[in-house]
């Protein structure tokens, strides 16, 4: 009899009690139970595993290149293959993730990417048993490297889009910590494999980041909400990538990013060769390739301060040039003082161009995509394309720096040994050959430059900073000058009425709250936006 009664109140309570603000009601205190807490575990979550994640990618640096021409017989424009079929994967798959998160959802996608890169791990750490077989080793290379690529991929593009959805007030500050977590691996990635390869043999530092993806899926599956209670989850909808090609401001602005990205993994298969020819042994020349990063670390918390000052268009562009300065420094295009210090020097610059470049971008992509993507229902997944499309800007420049570098050095006759005592004419071609591929990833530099300023509002940025610099006072911000503009693509009356319901919620009983407080800030947020 009770059930019955039960049965006959449901269809009566339902109008009353609708369903999706009591999934809004979950989704506050899903986010709410971690205030107060001195550690967030879903940040501490995601940052670490970010962190492994980068030093799986960057130790081979050190180390790799050896076992691969040494002992496989593979030339530098193999090796800079097999570094470039990483982020091929990530690009590959950058193009139907969205699509993918949509329909499995994000928790799902990011347990499947940590079993991905546990498994390609041990393949990569088993591939000392084949350099017998220069087919075979070259193969299973590539395999390996391809699907971490693409499960990097998965990792990166639902954690960026996570970011907004948790600290919706923190999203600068949440992705600065994310993106110095991934600093730290790429600095400690090469110091980690090469310590770890020196005391225990090659394949150790493969099966210890394998085994801490496996044990990465329990605080991923446990911290992490269901998908049905977040806001933007909309299962099975496929969002509109190719929108974003119709701009040229999106298209510059991934040119930007990628750009900046080769301008550090471009000498990869070949640095530490160059490094010998300065007389500096494979583990030293590992530590000075973390240089890059040790920069971008302490840059990268310095980047928001300077953000509230000027334009991220003119961050990005200035980026651009400070990469271009510190490659053609590295090896001097006057053809003298191709020195250590000026490598060194050189490396400096680079890392900091990489942080001028890489916090604003997700903000600026998703501010060019606002008026690509107009259709409404596609509004609260900016984030989503704009951390996707990031990803693969960062892949692009990952796959061709590499690619083309390791090509070109092999042109002007870098694939020389220099090992032992070499002769001085073999010193000086190898520096002739580094210095011919640096000044091609220059030109290549100089025309993204150019085209970011021209058409991709980089002019506005530089002409807003000299008005800055000339009057003393701060230019009028463009819209999404704060890096929490991707929440601000919610712009429904339907979503401005659920924060409403949300924050009143959380103020029952106080009808000033509900006039003064959260609702109050976020409807003008949503207007400014509009």
């Amino acid at each position: 009899m009770s059930s019955d009664q039960q049965g006959d109140q449901k269809p009566l309570m339902q109008p009353f009690s609708v369903m999706e603000p009591e999934e809004k009601k979950e989704q506050a205190y899903n986010s709410s139970k971690y205030e107060g807490k001195c550690v967030d575990p879903r940040l501490m979550t995601f940052c670490i595993t970010n962190f492994v994640i980068n030093v799986g990618i960057s130790q081979i640096a050190p180390f790799y290149p050896g076992l691969a021409a040494d002992q496989a017989g593979l030339s530098y424009s193999q090796i800079g293959l097999v570094f470039s079929i990483n982020p091929l994967g990530s690009i590959l798959f950058s193009f139907v993730i969205g699509s993918f998160i949509q329909v499995w959802g994000r928790k799902k996608c990011l347990m499947i990417a940590l079993a991905v890169q546990s498994s390609v791990q041990i393949l990569f750490g088993c591939l000392n048993f084949m350099t017998d077989n220069k087919a075979l080793f070259f193969s299973m290379s590539l395999i390996s490297r391809f699907f971490q690529g693409m499960s990097r991929s998965v990792y990166s593009t639902v954690t960026f889009a996570y970011v907004p959805m948790f600290w919706p007030g923190e999203f600068q500050k949440k992705l600065a910590i994310m993106e110095t977590m991934t600093a730290l691996g790429l600095l400690f990635g090469p110091m980690i494999g090469s310590v770890l390869n020196y005391a225990f043999g090659y394949s150790i530092p493969f099966f210890v980041i394998a085994i801490f993806f496996l044990c990465a899926e329990i605080p991923t599956y446990t911290q992490l909400p269901p998908d049905s209670t977040l806001k933007s989850f909309e299962k099975k909808k496929k969002l509109p990538i190719g929108k974003a090609f119709t701009s040229i401001k999106v298209i510059v602005t991934i040119m930007n990013v990628m750009s900046i990205t080769a301008g550090y993994t471009y000498f990869n298969p070949f640095f530490i060769n160059h490094m010998q020819s300065f007389g500096i042994s494979e583990n030293i020349a590992a530590f000075i390739l973390t240089i890059p990063a040790i920069f971008y670390i302490g840059m990268v918390n310095i980047i928001p301060k300077i953000g509230k000052y000027v334009k991220k268009t003119f961050m990005m562009s200035l980026a651009l040039m400070i990469c271009f300065s510190g490659n053609m420094l590295e090896a001097p295009f006057w053809g003298e003082g191709n020195t250590l210090a000026s490598v060194i020097i050189g490396l400096i610059l680079v890392g900091v161009s990489q942080s001028f470049s890489m916090i604003p971008s997700i903000p600026q992509i998703s501010e060019f995509l606002a008026p690509v993507v107009t259709d409404p229902q596609f509004k609260n997944n900016l984030t989503d394309m704009a951390s996707a499309l990031f990803i693969m800007s960062m892949g692009c420049g990952s796959l061709v720096g590499p690619l083309l570098g390791g090509s070109v050095y092999d042109g002007f006759g870098g694939n020389v040994n220099l090992l032992g005592s070499p002769p001085q004419e073999l010193i000086d071609q190898e520096r002739e050959a580094f210095r011919g591929a640096m000044i091609c990833l220059g030109l290549w530099q100089l025309v993204a430059a150019t085209l970011f300023f021209f058409f991709g509002d980089g002019y506005k940025g530089w002409s807003d900073c000299c008005r800055t610099c000339s009057t003393g006072q701060n230019p009028s911000l463009d819209e999404g000058q704060q890096l929490t503009k991707p929440l601000n693509d919610d712009t429904s009356d339907e979503v401005m009425s659920d924060n409403d319901t949300l924050s009143s919620e959380a103020s029952v009983g106080n009808d000033n709250d509900l006039l003064q407080g959260p609702p109050k800030k976020t409807i003008t947020i949503r207007k400014e936006a509009l």
